[in-house]
């Protein structure tokens, strides 16, 4: 009786563990024949924007889903990373995408599973990113008052980059940490480092990239009130005579039709763009 029962026990056993390994089958066939949810997408963006932020060099990522697909994903989903804005920080969102130099992609894998790899480049690192954060909070501490104007602060800001940012003319160094800390940069570093201070500041802003006097540049827009207005501390920190730098408002809170030298990239002009950011009429 006792070996009965002690039969009956180990077949039970068996017959639980064979619908395991069958149930278990069934999810892992299933995974690997399906395609990534939304959500499962949008944690994979989602861990790109992290590990960009800390200018990881080399991300590795798994997809899941139709390698007819993926290609277009894996590739868009640096963009996607561009516009996760996390209000804890100022060093994604248009910092981050203006920091970012190149990436190489490599993807491997069979069947529904692949390894993506993103070799990254940067125009500074996270150490350095760390050092421009570090200034601009003490900067900001002593120029910027609780009672300011919107308007006080942003003239704050631009004056200050003004003041102790020299262009660079070589046009070898274009970061906010050259910017920031060398004191020397060219215009993608004025308008990111704008960003991060205006940003910090609590004033919406965002950089505009386009063609201006028959070059390419950077610059800025900042909003007050419920209109956006373009900024340029680039072109208002000209090179005097000798060197030497004097601030001037020429390119300071001007509306569109007071900026004509100035042509957007196609992205900053879609419909899209500008009904989101509505840059007033007249100028400030």
């Amino acid at each position: 009786m006792r070996k009965f029962q002690i039969f009956l026990i180990l077949l039970g056993s068996i017959l639980l563990s064979g619908l395991y390994m069958e149930e278990r089958y069934r999810l892992v066939s299933g995974y690997l024949r399906g395609n990534m949810t939304e959500t499962e997408k949008q944690e994979y963006v989602s861990q790109l924007h992290d590990k960009m932020c800390e200018k990881q060099k080399r991300i590795t990522l798994r997809y899941r889903g139709n390698k007819e697909k993926m290609q277009n994903f894996v590739q868009g989903s640096i963009n996607k990373a561009f516009l996760i804005d996390d209000p804890t920080t100022s060093s994604d969102y248009d910092y981050m995408h203006f920091v970012h130099k190149a990436s190489h992609i490599s993807m491997s894998g069979v069947g529904n599973i692949y390894t993506v790899v993103y070799d990254m480049e940067y125009l500074e690192t996270q150490e350095q990113t760390r050092e421009v954060d570090k200034k601009v909070k003490k900067v900001l501490k002593q120029r910027i008052a609780k009672n300011m104007s919107a308007y006080e602060k942003i003239k704050t800001i631009h004056d200050y980059i003004v003041d102790t940012v020299e262009y660079d003319t070589s046009t070898s160094f274009n970061a906010p940490y050259y910017a920031m800390i060398k004191g020397s940069s060219a215009c993608q570093g004025y308008a990111t480092l704008l960003y991060k201070m205006m940003t910090e500041a609590g004033i919406p802003c965002r950089v505009i990239t386009g063609n201006a006097k028959g070059q390419l540049h950077a610059w800025n827009i900042v909003k007050i009130g419920k209109k956006w207005y373009n900024i340029d501390a680039t072109w208002d920190d000209p090179v005097g005579a000798f060197g030497k730098t004097s601030v001037r408002y020429r390119y300071f809170l001007k509306s569109d039709a007071d900026l004509l030298d100035h042509v957007r990239d196609k992205e900053y002009d879609k419909v899209e763009f500008r009904n989101a950011y509505p840059v007033a009429i007249k100028s400030y």
